[in-house]
């Protein structure tokens, strides 16, 4: 394997440091890594470290996954080491994470991109592979269902390999090139929370690229995300879980971001918006006041998704 530099990204917010700790002291153990940017997202507590690698991007209060992301990418293509690697505050890469992707990348042909597999991703492992399909909504599509078609995502044709192919992944495990990175820019800040990674890695495909998850490059998720919690579907989730701003900024991020990359036909997009909240309606939501209030939400966020109304909204923030 040739001899590459790393910058690792991490972005962190709140009182996290237990996370931190271990992520940030595994990450600084691995020899490829030459800087690693620590973006403080309002923390109380930071990471401590003599290693003159450390280079920590301290903002006074949480701005989001997606300007937490923004600044610390903008600092690693400054930076110039040879390829980035994002990571969540909770991402616990295995040992070799880094050295199988670098690996990867050494025997790679044409625009290949390659990312880590999260351990707590089973629906990616179970598949085997991530597309969109047009026009759903969530994952949702009427004509699926009844006509059973393959998922559609991006226009690859590709033989069969150990990887899994993505035409999204999360920040977490992510790694690119300084090239691809200066190429696609930076994540979208209006974002805030959540979606702003399908947002940002979409360019990827959308350029040409494929995006190649190593099951072989492993991270292991200290603490689940929100909608993983409850263990169910998760617009049902939502009426179960106390983390209700998480749930709000996922659906309005979410529908901004299919409406403008897999909604080719706005009307059958509509169509199965409205299919599927009456099934929300009738089977997830309790029959109840505040199940009714959670749902009057949901819709409020797919219309405000709809129309283009992203930002910083007065919620409690969380994961």
């Amino acid at each position: 394997m040739n001899e590459h530099s790393v910058s690792v990204v991490i972005v962190t917010y709140g009182s996290r440091i237990k996370f931190v700790n271990k992520v940030a002291t595994q990450v600084l153990s691995m020899s490829p890594v030459r800087h690693l940017v620590l973006v403080n997202n309002g923390n109380k507590e930071r990471f401590q470290s003599d290693d003159s690698r450390l280079i920590s991007i301290n903002l006074t209060e949480n701005t989001g996954s997606a300007n937490g992301f923004f600044e610390g990418l903008k600092k690693a293509r400054e930076i110039h080491d040879d390829f980035v690697w994002l990571l969540d505050d909770d991402n616990l890469p295995q040992r070799d994470a880094l050295d199988v992707l670098l690996k990867d990348y050494d025997h790679s042909e044409g625009n290949q991109i390659y990312s880590s597999l999260r351990l707590d991703r089973t629906e990616l492992i179970n598949n085997g592979e991530m597309h969109y399909e047009k026009n759903s909504f969530f994952g949702f599509s009427l004509s699926n269902k009844l006509m059973r078609h393959d998922a559609t995502g991006a226009n690859f044709t590709h033989e069969k390999t150990n990887f899994l192919i993505c035409d999204t992944v999360p920040y977490g495990g992510l790694m690119l090139p300084l090239e691809v990175l200066i190429i696609i820019g930076l994540p979208n800040r209006d974002y805030y929370l959540y979606n702003d990674d399908n947002e940002f890695t979409y360019r990827l495909t959308k350029n040409g690229h494929l995006i190649n998850c190593d099951p072989e490059s492993k991270i292991q998720d200290l603490e689940s995300s929100w909608y993983r919690r409850e263990k169910v579907p998760m617009f049902q989730g939502f009426f179960r879980t106390k983390m209700i701003a998480s749930g709000l900024y996922t659906i309005r991020n979410r529908t901004y971001f299919e409406k403008n990359n897999i909604a080719t036909n706005k009307a059958e997009y509509i169509f199965n918006i409205a299919v599927y909240m009456a099934y929300v309606f009738l089977f997830y939501m309790p029959k109840n006041g505040d199940g009714l209030k959670k749902y009057h939400q949901m819709i409020s966020m797919i219309k405000l998704g709809y129309r283009g109304k992203l930002g910083r909204m007065t919620l409690t923030e969380g994961k």
